[in-house]
């Protein structure tokens, strides 16, 4: 439905279940993505999360992203928290499908994402929280027009180690 130059985010279908299921059950994928424990999903797990991503669902809008050449479904992305009074959303993506990583489809996602954000919802920030380890979203936010803004010490305990958190925003007018 919203076209980038790579990717084309659109709603969700039953056809995407399992592979959703599988990108949620792939330690590699959700180490950077999750904060918290990471623990296997089931099916219905996965199905009562794709059943709360509907255009009827108020305050969070996610999207299945998929490429647009093959159309082939590769990871979600979406407003997880949306401030209506202050025009603030918070944003989360994963490319789930690890033969897409460092290819520039999270970077396009992101990209038609903040679009969708600014033209579409109105909002004025666009805000995101991103792991000091992962390195690559942080690159993909920064190429996207997101700035530091702080960082939230030891904030994560991940693989036997603390980690910071770092908070990263970009405003409606902020040139790509």
């Amino acid at each position: 439905m919203y076209e980038g130059k790579l990717v084309r985010l659109r709603a969700f279908d039953n056809s995407d279940l399992m592979q959703c299921l599988d990108y949620s059950n792939d330690y590699q994928v959700m180490r950077g993505a999750s904060g918290g424990i990471l623990y296997p999903s089931t099916v219905d797990d996965e199905a009562r999360a794709m059943g709360n991503n509907t255009s009827y669902t108020s305050g969070e809008y996610q999207f299945a992203i998929e490429t647009k050449e093959e159309r082939r479904f590769i990871g979600k992305c979406g407003f997880i928290k949306i401030n209506w009074k202050n025009r603030v959303g918070e944003l989360a993506i994963l490319i789930g499908d690890k033969a897409c990583h460092g290819k520039g489809y999270g970077t396009d996602a992101v990209s038609t994402l903040c679009r969708f954000g600014f033209d579409e919802l109105n909002l004025h920030k666009i805000k995101a929280t991103v792991f000091s380890f992962n390195k690559a979203a942080i690159r993909c936010y920064e190429k996207c027009s997101f700035a530091k803004e702080g960082i939230l010490k030891e904030e994560i305990y991940r693989e036997g180690a603390y980690h910071d958190v770092i908070m990263m925003a970009r405003f409606h007018n902020t040139e790509e």
